[in-house]
Order: C-alpha cells, then sequence, then structure tokens
C-alpha cells in the first residue's frame, strides 16, 4: 500500500511538471511569435516609407519641383539632383522645359545653390554664343529674362548676342535698359562702359558707310535715352549738317548752350555752318522749293524729257516713283528684277526697283539711277520722293527760310 501511494505521487507530479513546462513553453513562444511579427510590421512601415521617400526624391529631381518639408540632408540632395537635370536639358537644347520649371527649382534651392543654379544657364547661354550659335543662345536668354528681367549679367550677355547679330540698335536698346537696373557704382560703370563701347562702335560703322539716316536715328534715339548728355546733341547736330538740314543743326546746338565743356564743338559746328552758307556760293545747283506743310516739294526731270514733283525726303533711302506716272507719261526704264520692302502710310509693302537713265534737278543729273515703284502717290499732290540716293552724290544743303535747295559738287 504504501509502495502505491508513493508512486500515485510521482505521477502526479510528474503530470504537473510537465503541464508547467508545456504552459511555459506555449507562453514563451507566444511572446516571440507576437515579437516577430511586431518586428517584421515596424520593418514593413520602415521600408515603406524609404521607398516613399527615395521614390519621391526621385520624382522631384527629375520633375524639378520641391519637397514639402526637406530636411538638411534631403534638401542637399535636392539641390544637387536639380542642378544636375538643368545641366542635362540644357545640353540637350530642352530650354521651354528648363525655363518652365525654373520658378519651382529656384524656390527649392538654398541662397547658394539658387545663385549657382542662375550661372549655370548664363554660361550655357555664353557658351552657345561662343561655339557660333547666337540663335540658340539669344532663345534661351530670352526665356531666362522673363523671369530675371532686372539681371545685368544676362543683359550684357543679351546685347553682346545682339552686337553679333548685327543688331546694333537693339543691342545699345538693352544696354541701356540694364544700366537702369544697376544699383552699385560697379555695376553702373560697367554698363556705361558697355554703352559708350557700343554706341562709338556702331556710330563709326554708319560713318565709314556714310548712312546718315541710320546715323540721324542713332542718335534721335540717344537724345531720348540719355538727355543729360549734350555731346549726343552735337552728334545729333553734325548729323543734320551732314545731311544738309542747318535749321535742324541749330535747335540741336541751342540744346547745349548751358554745357561749357562742349562749347568749343557746337562752335566749331556753327562756323561751318556760317562757312557753308556764306562763302560757298558756287554751287552746281539752287533749286526752288515749294512748301507744303512741314515739307518741301521740287521739280524733276525724268530721263531728260519728263517732268515731276517729287516730295524732298532726306529720311529715304531711295528715290520712288509712281508707277502712274510710267504709265501716262510712257518712261522707258530698264527692270533690276528686284524687289525692296518700303514703309508707307499704310504699312510695309514690296514693291519692284527699276532704273532710269537719268534724274535731274535744275540740270544737275544723277544718271542710272535706282527708283522704287510704289502706288502710294498716284492720287497724291506729288509724284513721288526724292530721296538719298541723288542727294548723297552732292554737298547739299536745304534753306528753309529761302525755300532753296542748294546742290554742290564734293
Amino acid at each position: 500500500m504504501r509502495l502505491l501511494a508513493l508512486l500515485a505521487c510521482a505521477f502526479t507530479l510528474g503530470w504537473m511538471l510537465s503541464w508547467v513546462y508545456y504552459d511555459t513553453s506555449t507562453t514563451i513562444a507566444r511572446s516571440n511569435l507576437n515579437a516577430d511579427s511586431a518586428g517584421s510590421a515596424a520593418l514593413s512601415q520602415i521600408s515603406n516609407a524609404a521607398s516613399q521617400s527615395i521614390s519621391q526624391a526621385n520624382s522631384q529631381a527629375n520633375s524639378g519641383s520641391a519637397l514639402s518639408q526637406p530636411d538638411r540632408a534631403s534638401q542637399t540632395v535636392t539641390s544637387v539632383s536639380g542642378l544636375d537635370v538643368t545641366r542635362e536639358r540644357l545640353k540637350l537644347g530642352d530650354f521651354d522645359e528648363v525655363m518652365a520649371q525654373y520658378p519651382v527649382v529656384q524656390s527649392t534651392l538654398s541662397d547658394s545653390d539658387a545663385v549657382q543654379h542662375k550661372r549655370i544657364i548664363l554660361e550655357h547661354a555664353r557658351s552657345l554664343l561662343e561655339s557660333g550659335q547666337p540663335v540658340y543662345a539669344y532663345a534661351l536668354l530670352n526665356l531666362y529674362l522673363k523671369y530675371e528681367y532686372r539681371d545685368i549679367s544676362a543683359l550684357l550677355l543679351m546685347a553682346e548676342i545682339h552686337q553679333v547679330a548685327g543688331n546694333e540698335m537693339e543691342a545699345i536698346e538693352v544696354l541701356f535698359q540694364a544700366r537702369s537696373y544697376a544699383y552699385t557704382p560697379r555695376l553702373i560703370e560697367q554698363t556705361d562702359t558697355a554703352i559708350r563701347s557700343a554706341v562709338k562702335n556702331y556710330s563709326a560703322q554708319l560713318l565709314e558707310r556714310k548712312d546718315y539716316i541710320a546715323q540721324l536715328n542713332l542718335y534721335k534715339r540717344l537724345v531720348e535715352l540719355e538727355p543729360e548728355n549734350t555731346l549726343h546733341f552735337i552728334r545729333l547736330a553734325e548729323t543734320y549738317l551732314a545731311l544738309g538740314n542747318v535749321v535742324d543743326a541749330r535747335k540741336a546746338l541751342a540744346l547745349t548752350e548751358h554745357d561749357s565743356s562742349v562749347l568749343e564743338l557746337a562752335n566749331d559746328i556753327n562756323r561751318r555752318i556760317e562757312t557753308d552758307m556764306a562763302a560757298d556760293k558756287q554751287y552746281a545747283a539752287e533749286v526752288s522749293l515749294q512748301a507744303l506743310g512741314n515739307q518741301f516739294l521740287v521739280d524733276a526731270v525724268l530721263n531728260e524729257a519728263q517732268n515731276a514733283v517729287l516730295l524732298l525726303d532726306t529720311g529715304a533711302s531711295l528715290s520712288i516713283i509712281s508707277p502712274a506716272l510710267l504709265r501716262l507719261l510712257a518712261i522707258p526704264y530698264q527692270s533690276t528684277d528686284r524687289t525692296a520692302w518700303f514703309s508707307t502710310a499704310g504699312g510695309r509693302i514690296k514693291a519692284p526697283i527699276i532704273t532710269l537713265d537719268s534724274l535731274a534737278l535744275d540740270g544737275v543729273a544723277v544718271e542710272n539711277i535706282e527708283v522704287g515703284v510704289i502706288g502710294e502717290f498716284d492720287s497724291g499732290p506729288f509724284d513721288g520722293l526724292l530721296g538719298m540716293n541723288f542727294l548723297r552724290h552732292f554737298k547739299f544743303f536745304i534753306d528753309q527760310n529761302k525755300r532753296k535747295l542748294r546742290l554742290s559738287p564734293y
């Protein structure tokens, strides 16, 4: 009996110990399982977040868009990526896309990177100009200046592009625009120097070509842009004198009387005017003029036979006659198979150019002279224009008070 009792106790104790071990193992296993599940979930969340961040950064780098709340590290990555994307797009010539994204990209960058972003665009424009691609340089800069119209470096570069393209007046206009934005002594001096150089070079070109009409337009514009510079009025007076317009030359000189620094230049022009008016009496011709408002009409002879009334126009580079005059008077002429654009009261028109045997005023003739044929004057009080391609053959003087056109040989 005692033995049976001991065996029963041992069995009971063994069963209890087995239960305790099973319960403990189950609890530990469940704890481990929960821990593994929690860890997996956490890792999944971290991985998803990282993936989203990477995707967002890549997307924003590719599109040039901004991170909503970047920390310092992500902002640095975005800045570098944004600058690299701009470089690549510029290399591909995708200027429209670069400048479409420009405001957004600028807003994401630090101050130093924003400056670098601008520099990348301007350096690319300059490289295009220096590699003989001014048209592409102009296209890029034109887009850039829509956003950065006060950028003096960009405006100076744009002026260079215009000069390379032969658009000297456009270059001068842009340089004055740049000077209006100059706010430091260095920038003011830089833009002033560029203006003086551009005006000097362009004026020298016009003087060499004896293109007094273009020179007149240049100095008329300069006195508007810079009325405080009396030297422009001196040059304007000299140009008027070269065109034989003494009245307007004197008007321009009158606006320099307050400036003693140009007094000697003004006196020299006045002496030349007096010399032309008083001493030079050996005119090849002294042609009477008829007033028409503020302008003058002159009688001309075409091909030594046919009379015509022409409007004296020192602003016209080419003389013009009406087709009605050719038809009614049966004027013989030579076809040149050439056309040109002319500015008229009705706008710009394209018209043929012919060659007359001669065009004469008071017996003084220019032979084989080209004229445009435009119907603008068919119903007017005159038959065409007397332009500079006739007048440039003479040293001429228009005496508006006496209504005389004096022509002298050079």
